[in-house]
C-alpha cells in the first residue's frame, strides 16, 4: 500500500548546449574487426578551457557490459551522466561490432 504521492517524471534529453563536460576527461570509442577499443584521455587545460587530452588508459573488449564495468573500476571519478553516456555508446558499439557495421561515436 502506497502512503504517499510519488512524482512521475517525464523523460527529457539534455540539450547539447546544457551538457556539462566532465572535468576528469573524455573517451574515444572505435570499432574494428577484432574488438571495441576505448581510449580514456585526461583533459588538458589552457586558460581554464579544455584544449586537448592526454591518453591515460586503453580498454579493449567485445561486450558493452565488460567494458563498462572495467571503465567504472579503472576510472572511478566521472560524473554520473558520463557513465550513462558511455553505457549508451558502448551498446551502440557492441551492436556495430556484432553486425559488422560502421560505428560512429555520438556526441554528448
Amino acid at each position: 500500500m502506497v502512503d504517499r504521492e510519488v512524482p512521475l517524471i517525464k523523460a527529457k534529453k539534455t540539450t547539447e548546449k546544457d551538457v556539462i563536460l566532465d572535468p576528469q576527461g573524455f573517451f574515444v570509442i572505435e570499432v574494428d574487426n577484432k574488438n571495441i577499443r576505448v581510449e580514456y584521455y585526461s583533459n588538458v587545460y589552457k586558460n581554464k578551457r579544455i584544449v586537448s587530452g592526454l591518453l591515460q588508459k586503453v580498454f579493449t573488449g567485445t561486450k558493452a557490459d565488460g567494458l563498462s564495468d572495467s571503465i567504472a573500476v579503472h576510472v572511478p571519478s566521472l560524473r554520473p551522466e558520463h557513465y550513462l553516456y558511455l553505457g549508451r555508446e558502448l551498446q551502440k558499439a557492441q551492436l556495430a561490432f556484432e553486425h559488422k557495421k560502421k560505428y560512429l561515436q555520438g556526441g554528448c
